[in-house]
């Protein structure tokens, strides 16, 4: 009997057993055709898997080749070469989950969205409106997962409307334990950005506080998968470069948005230019360190910031600039009561911009303006953008020129600041379009200092500026071109230079910055322009003042008709013209007589009548003529004089009437003979005072002319009697020009 049942039951436990293997060896096949078959309905795609392999008795699960589809059923979605998991079977009894491996190889994914829409909306869970409460669970009690690897991944991501895609390879990642019940738990993640960026990262989380610190690395990251979404907002072109870092972010999970960065960042090859292909900014290396960045105080400190061999561009067009066109015009947007915020927090402790360059171009003017600026060093300590900063910066310009510069203010308040420009051995032909653009003369050579000192207080600015020019030559006026201002310039710089060829003058400028028609740059020119035309105008008189004499008396030479010699005066100025000839030898002087001739006419033959006279009661064999205050002398009603000329008339057979004075002078001298006789006493004025210029004052000869006006000028001049004073530049033009 006994060996009997032992029969029995040895019988027994083989059919089980066979029952058992039976299942175990059925069991992958039958969830293999279930997944396959049943996945549309169970989670709306189509999945396929090449082996499945399932061990009940180990806890052991393998499969390969998982694919699942998009919805059309057509175009692949994401998957697995390889999916292995054991695990740990006999803690289910003790509620517990222990999972000793997880292994992922060449996992594939591509993630499209469409706006707001994803191509995985349809795959995420539908909101439960169900009120039905639902009886808490105790199973399990804790679950542990240990090591988790993936290796070999590929991600895709396309965004359909911005037309871009951004492909990750070699993801993989790699996490020993974690235990969702239990303490601190690290991970780490690697992955390939097209060909040559890696990111790397180690994730530290405590499940029970939800903190974490990521320390995330990030090498040769192309700049320009962004681009699509700079687009968005700025009328950007290219953006290109190069970006990494090493960074730390602190936070909680409870709290999405409350974390914390810090630790290094660089960009290298980095290049910016706008819509129209206009460049921007260009840096060969930049880099910086973090202190903290912590969005929601919008506090970014920064221990510095460095970048080398930077390349700036600024175009300037009638109406935009390369830097305005970035910006989209403003949508206007209904006007909303929100609170105030707490402004934005920037510091830089140390902010240093070095062996960079700076390109201005001016294409408001008739010749475009190109200026090449190297060797920026730009330094600023203890940046505060809610504070007051200071900049400093110093350059250089092409041909041995530099420049320092100095801003004090604070960037929130414009209204107040000082700014200090010195500039030293600028080569003024690099400034030649400005000067074509305003007076219509190329600057063929010339340096200049400048020094400029600028305070702003509450908008209004007072500035002193002091210009120090060199040896400044211009070529001929373009006649084809309309300047804005016409000036002599080329007469003007020769009158302005001193004996060593140099020019120095201060140009103040006053006015309010909020102004619309306030222009720094217009108000300098301007000033300069009606100095030039003053000095083109009045030559004679501006030298006379940069030499210390009256500048009043340089006009002009006030003269008698009939005088036969100078006065004292009238060698003083002559004297003294002679001086300011000299000083500019290159010029040319004009001395013009002007008389009113019809009245001065009559003076001569009444002064001629007289020196008769004269000569008639001289009773001595003396030759000496009487000079000319001795003949003025002679009173018209001078009796002696009267009867002289009643005889002179009656000697020439006219009749003596009770006629004027001046009428009996008419009457004893031939019209025609006074006339050549007084032009004949003019010409002989003009060589004596030529004579003493040349002989006295030391002027070359070429450099002086001394004339009468024409006749028809002078038959129609009515003012006093003078020499008029001019000076001129050969060659150059007219200040009516």
């Amino acid at each position: 009997m006994k060996r009997k049942v032992i029969k029995i039951a040895l019988i027994i436990v083989s059919i089980l057993a066979v029952i058992i293997i039976a299942l175990a060896l059925s069991i992958s096949p039958i969830a293999k055709n279930y997944i396959e078959k049943h996945s549309k309905e169970l989670i709306g795609r189509q999945v396929t898997i090449k082996d499945l392999h399932l061990n009940i008795f180990t806890g052991s699960l393998r499969m390969n080749f998982i694919k699942m589809y998009e919805a059309n059923n057509h175009d692949l979605f994401a998957s697995v070469d390889t999916f292995k998991m054991n695990m740990t079977l006999y803690k289910l009894i003790s509620k517990r989950v222990e999972i000793t491996e997880i292994k992922v190889i060449h996992p594939y994914a591509e993630i499209l969205q469409n706006g707001s829409k994803f191509n995985f909306d349809d795959l995420m869970p539908k909101e439960d409106t169900s009120k039905v409460k639902k009886a808490k669970s105790s199973f399990p009690k804790s679950i542990v997962l240990k090591n988790i690897y993936v290796s070999g991944g590929k991600l895709i991501y396309s965004d359909l409307q911005l037309k871009n895609t951004i492909t990750m390879n070699e993801l993989g990642v790699s996490i020993l334990k974690l235990a969702f019940d239990q303490g601190n738990t690290d991970a780490g993640i690697h992955l390939k950005i097209g060909d040559k960026a890696t990111v790397d990262s180690r994730t530290t989380l405590n499940l029970q506080t939800n903190e974490y610190k990521i320390n995330l690395k990030v090498s040769k990251l192309p700049i320009d998968i962004i681009t699509p979404y700079v687009k968005a907002y700025y009328n950007i072109g290219k953006l290109e470069g190069l970006a990494g870092g090493d960074l730390l972010i602190a936070g909680n999970m409870k709290h999405v948005m409350d974390f914390k960065i810090s630790g290094t960042g660089n960009a290298t090859d980095l290049n910016v230019t706008n819509n129209l292909g206009e460049p921007i900014v260009s840096a060969k290396s930049a880099e910086t360190k973090i202190s903290k960045i912590y969005l929601p105080t919008d506090t970014y400190l920064f221990d510095y910031i460095h970048a080398t061999n930077a390349n700036m561009s600024f175009i300037m067009k009638p109406t935009t600039n390369n830097f305005s066109v970035l910006f989209k015009p403003e949508v206007k947007k209904a006007i909303a009561t929100t609170p105030v915020s707490q402004p934005m927090t920037v510091k830089i402790k140390d902010l240093h911009i070095n062996n960079s360059q700076l390109s201005f171009t001016d294409k408001t003017l008739k010749v475009p303006f190109s200026l090449p600026i190297g060797k920026i060093d730009f330094q600023s300590n203890s940046f505060d953008m809610n504070g007051n900063n200071e900049f400093n910066a110093k350059a250089a310009f092409p041909e041995g020129g530099n420049m320092q510069f100095s801003w004090k203010g604070n960037m929130n308040n414009l209204s107040n600041q000082q700014i200090m420009i010195n500039m030293q051995n600028l080569s003024l032909r690099l400034l030649s379009a400005y000067c074509l653009h305003y007076t219509a003369f190329d600057i063929s050579k010339g340096n200049l200092n400048f020094i400029s000192k600028n305070n702003i207080r509450n908008n209004n600015i007072e500035s002193t500026n002091m210009l120090d020019v060199y040896k400044m030559s211009v070529g001929n006026k373009h006649k084809d071109l309309k300047p804005e201002y016409k000036v002599p310039l080329r007469l003007a710089l020769y009158i302005l230079k001193d004996k060593d060829e140099k020019i120095k003058f201060d140009v103040p400028v006053k006015g309010s910055i909020k102004d619309p028609k306030f222009s720094y740059r217009k108000i300098i020119f301007k000033t300069l322009v009606n100095l030039m035309v003053k000095v083109a105008v009045s030559p004679v008189r501006f030298l006379a003042n940069s030499l210390g004499l009256k500048s009043d008396k340089m006009e002009e030479i006030a003269i008698e008709p009939l005088q036969t010699d100078f006065t004292a005066e009238q060698y003083s100025q002559l004297s003294d013209l002679a001086r300011i000839v000299k000083s500019k030898p290159e010029m040319t002087l004009t001395l013009t007589q002007f008389v009113n001739f019809k009245e001065s006419l009559q003076l001569y033959s009444l002064y001629k009548a007289k020196v008769s006279y004269l000569n008639s009661t001289n009773k001595t064999d003396s030759k000496i003529p009487f000079t000319y205050g001795e003949i003025q002398a002679v009173k018209d009603n001078d009796k002696g004089f009267l009867d002289y000329l009643d005889a002179l008339i009656k000697s020439k057979g006219k009749q003596v009437g009770d006629v004027s004075l001046q009428e009996k002078v008419n009457a004893i001298y031939i019209p025609d003979s006074i006339k050549s006789e007084f032009q004949s006493k003019l010409d002989l004025r003009n060589a004596q005072l030529k004579n003493y210029l040349i002989t006295t004052g030391e002027v070359l000869a070429k450099n002086i002319t001394v004339k009468t006006a024409d006749q028809a000028t002078l038959d129609a001049y009515d003012k006093k009697s003078i020499y008029k004073i001019e000076m001129n530049l050969p060659g150059a033009e007219k200040p009516e020009e």
